[in-house]
């Protein structure tokens, strides 16, 4: 294939299959992350995800690569793209560290709204008024899935976001990933998906460790814990969870808005509800359920806007 351009132009009616598959394997990834968590630093398990997703991301450049490296806006894009979604990770993984997978992954719902406010500002596209109340569904959906049967003040599931352990990295992982996402799109429209997520999966590893390391001099240290050797399996299985996300993110966001796509991608807070019940028997499921149920009816309208 060359450096002929990738054309995806006949996959845009599957872009919602894109992003659910982004959404599973995210939801999937949450998960493993949190059986590594119990090894590794966040900060180690940060840089660990980014160099597995590298391991797998790195052989599609033998198959397609477009790296306009002579464009400054592109250059931009995966510089700072890089460094915001290398943090995002990085307050995900200890909002992980810190809280219930089933929590975690209802919170990182609230990606889109993100999303739609810097598309906005910065490219001033906004989804017509069927995504509007799709995404409004999908927070409404969130609101449900943090809601305990012991509370009843209506702003407790609001409180609970800033006040429970891990959830104020998860909304700046939100924030992050949303911005990265907005970046994204921009790098996309530039080169492709894969040639995209291959040159971010390259930068962040870098990023990544010079940010810790001018953190912390003794990150190396952090880096090279006693269990990593057993946990070789994990941490690769991790990667390519990672890689697939991150390709299928790409192909999803050249196909339609990066408020639809991460949108859909959100459907991740009903994956990880039930992989967190099913793997670690974590509790509240009838009300995320029902969260998921709201959530899903935003799906649906946004898969018909």
């Amino acid at each position: 294939m060359g450096l002929q351009t990738l054309d995806l132009a006949a996959l845009a009616p599957f872009w919602f299959v894109f992003s659910l598959l982004s959404a599973f394997f995210h939801a999937s990834r949450l998960t493993v992350t949190k059986h590594l968590s119990f090894s590794f630093s966040a900060r180690a398990l940060t840089l660990y995800v980014n160099l597995a997703g590298l391991v797998v991301t790195l052989p599609l450049i033998l198959w397609h690569h477009d790296f306009p490296l002579h464009q400054p806006v592109y250059v931009g894009a995966v510089l700072l793209g890089g460094l915001i979604s290398g943090l995002g990770g990085w307050a995900l993984n200890v909002g992980i560290h810190r809280s219930d997978v089933s929590l975690v992954g209802p919170v990182m719902t609230l990606t889109p709204g993100f999303v739609v406010l810097i598309e906005w500002v910065v490219i001033g596209d906004l989804p017509g008024p069927p995504g509007l109340l799709g995404l409004g569904l999908l927070m409404a959906g969130a609101y449900v899935l943090s809601i305990r049967r012991e509370q009843t003040a209506f702003w407790a599931p609001l409180r609970r976001l800033v006040t429970d352990p891990g959830s104020a990295f998860t909304l700046i992982a939100a924030f992050c990933f949303a911005a990265a996402a907005t970046l994204g799109r921009v790098g996309i429209q530039m080169s492709d998906p894969l040639s995209f997520a291959v040159m971010v999966a390259l930068v962040n590893p870098v990023i990544l460790f010079l940010l810790f390391s001018l953190q912390d001099r003794r990150f190396y240290r952090e880096a090279f814990p006693a269990r990593l050797r057993q946990e070789a399996g994990p941490l690769l299985l991790l990667g390519l969870l990672f890689a697939l996300m991150r390709i299928a993110d790409q192909i999803a966001l050249s196909l339609t808005l990066a408020s639809y796509a991460m949108a859909v991608k959100r459907s991740a807070g009903l994956f990880s509800v039930l992989l967190g019940r099913w793997v670690y028997g974590e509790g509240h499921l009838l009300a995320r359920l029902a969260g998921s149920l709201v959530m899903l009816a935003g799906l649906i309208l946004l898969a018909r806007s």
